[in-house]
């Protein structure tokens, strides 16, 4: 893969601006289901040929998620 699908940038970098709003309007228990929820229709859109990308920056995301319920 030469450069990632503009789309599925697109939608990864729509995904973490919307990150804040996210945490701040979720209830911690249903947090992380929230963001799989969201990362699996962008995993879905990416294909194989971008799962190394989307993966990279889907884990970046998550690892800045408040931990605890």
């Amino acid at each position: 893969m030469d450069e990632a699908d503009p789309e599925v940038v697109a939608m990864l970098d729509a995904l973490e601006a919307g990150l804040p709003r996210l945490i701040m309007d979720t209830p911690p228990y249903e947090l992380m289901d929230a963001f799989a929820d969201a990362a699996e229709a962008i995993a879905g859109v990416a294909g194989p040929e971008h799962a190394s990308y989307v993966s990279a920056r889907l884990q970046a995301m998550a690892a800045t998620l408040p931990l605890g319920y």
